[in-house]
């Protein structure tokens, strides 16, 4: 693509201009001696026109222009060594006419000579090229701004002065322009160093009387300084865990911070500061580490601690930049706390035969987190089981300790069986000075009665079956049932016999008083009253 080569004529053309639409009045363009077909040669730009109204026109017909202003060649082109001229017009709804010259200079190098003699050195004394120039982002002031005069200051006319590469025709494009006759180098527009932190420039210069370009381009490096224009920023998530009750200066986590402004400066120096929280944690002003400063964290009074961290840059001078946010510091559980029983002591009665038999259920309570190995509890009897004759098992739902019977007891040898229980948990306790607790349960046996054992009398309908004479009365549910069952029988059939007796008395009253249903009795005493007549 050829080079976009902007003349003093556009910067006067800024600067004064006051219609609402212009154009450049030249245009200098380098291109290959032959320029093939399809080559785009430049883009013209027009400032404060109407895009959509604007029409472009190019006056050479082995070249066209696009709406968007390339210029590309429709043919074939050669380019002589005295160049080749052309003119574009700009017209736009008002229709007034604007015209610009396109110069196109024919890029030729002569033979390079030997470094340190000839032409070039001699000519390179002309100019006031710097190694490296330096402009200040964001500028505010008026623009075009001068940054440099790097063509002689003398009146001296010969040459023709333009530049190429970063910022000018590369990306970002727009940003430098030179004034071909006086090598003045022009700041355009406002840059950023953090977009873009040194443009890298080459300086070509033509003779004006042989249109030939000199030896070598001359680079340029145009470095933009910073200014304090980014406020620090975090990186990454501000959440972090530590356990509870850990000693005072453990490490809570590490804040992390960024700045775009340059590096090495103090506008990218941050200080780390707690704006609230510093009553239980710090942070290190340069590294943001943050540390506890107490080991009276505890999970079980509060569980999650929120602290506002302030960064600022400039090591935290006043005129600083900021920025604040909030970091969130859980506790993570430990064992501290041991399970407690809900009473003292338990009591419960087994019968002499029973086994694998459910005989009681131990609640606790665990303050640490639950469904954790700190919270499940494991029971153990760690006295009066000697035998084995009790098992204890954990119910996974409830965290409650169940008491089993496993081999029967025998009442005549032990009718009171004494344990001690524990409950601990399955972690072992850690930062508490608590110890596990232990609960005693008193199991009470009871004798079995004969039917039950299988060794007594049988009970027979309405009689009680008892042990000898030197033993007490005893019998079980089906010993009740099967005397009550007969008695209730019985008194059903004695209801049943009144009920009819009473029927049957009730009927026979009925007959003694004369209710016969309308037809009265008489008494055999009484004789009828005919009959005395009949007589």
């Amino acid at each position: 693509m050829g080079k976009l080569l902007i003349s003093t004529t556009y910067l006067m053309l800024i600067l004064s201009c006051v219609e609402s639409c212009f154009l450049l009045r030249s245009l200098y363009v380098i291109v290959p001696e032959i320029i093939p077909p399809g080559y785009q040669v430049t883009k013209v730009e027009t400032v404060g026109c109407d895009a959509k109204s604007v029409q472009l026109t190019v006056k050479d017909p082995s070249f066209t222009i696009k709406s968007n202003g390339a210029v590309v060649a429709l043919t074939s082109v050669s380019v002589g060594e005295g160049g080749r001229i052309f003119s574009v017009s700009a017209q736009d709804k008002s229709g007034r006419e604007r015209k610009m010259e396109v110069h196109l200079v024919r890029s030729t190098m002569p033979k390079r000579q030997r470094r340190g003699q000839g032409s070039l050195n001699r000519s390179r004394r002309c100019f006031r090229v710097l190694p490296w120039q330096s402009i200040v982002e964001n500028y505010e002031g008026s623009y075009p701004k001068l940054i440099e005069r790097l063509g002689p200051y003398s009146s001296d006319r010969r040459y023709w002065y333009f530049i190429e590469g970063e910022g000018v025709d590369t990306y970002p494009t727009g940003v430098f322009s030179m004034d071909t006759d006086t090598g003045d180098l022009f700041l355009l527009k406002a840059v950023d160093r953090e977009e873009f932190p040194a443009y890298n420039i080459l300086m070509i210069v033509f003779d004006k009387h042989t249109n030939v370009e000199l030896d070598e381009k001359i680079p340029l490096r145009v470095i933009v300084d910073d200014l304090n224009d980014n406020a620090p920023e975090f990186v990454g998530p501000l959440h972090f865990t530590v356990p509870e009750h850990c000693s005072a200066g453990t490490v809570v986590g590490v804040v992390s911070a960024t700045d775009r402004d340059q590096i090495g400066t103090d506008h990218m120096k941050i200080k780390y500061t707690l704006v609230s929280g510093s009553d239980m944690f710090t942070i290190h002003p340069e590294t943001g580490v943050i540390t506890t400063t107490t080991n009276t964290l505890d999970r079980e009074v509060k569980d999650n601690h929120v602290v506002t961290v302030k960064i600022q840059d400039m090591n935290g001078a006043p005129n600083g930049l900021f920025a604040t946010s909030t970091a969130t510091i859980a506790l993570s559980d430990i064992n501290d706390n041991p399970p407690t029983f809900m009473k003292s002591s338990y009591n419960v009665t087994v019968q002499e035969d029973e086994s694998e038999k459910l005989l009681l259920r131990i609640p606790v309570q665990d303050k640490d987190l639950i469904n954790t190995s700190n919270w499940m509890s494991k029971f153990v009897i760690t006295k009066g089981n000697e035998n084995g004759n009790f098992r204890i098992v954990t119910d996974p739902q409830t965290n409650e300790g169940l008491l089993y019977i496993t081999k029967p007891l025998d009442y005549e040898k032990t009718n009171n069986v004494q344990l001690l229980i524990t409950a601990q948990n399955v972690a072992s306790l850690n930062g508490s000075s608590a110890t596990w607790q232990s609960i005693p349960v008193n199991v009470n046996v009871e004798k079995v009665d004969a039917v039950r054992a299988g060794l007594g009398q049988k009970i027979s309908l309405g009689i009680l079956t008892r042990d000898p004479p030197t033993r007490s009365v005893s019998f079980g549910l089906l010993g009740i049932m099967t005397i009550l069952c007969p008695v209730v029988l019985l008194l059903l059939l004695f209801l049943v016999l009144v009920f009819f007796c009473l029927k049957k008395r009730e009927k026979l009253q009925l007959y003694e008083t004369g209710d016969t249903g309308g037809i009265p009795l008489k008494s055999n005493t009484e004789a009828p009253e005919d009959s005395m007549a009949w007589e």
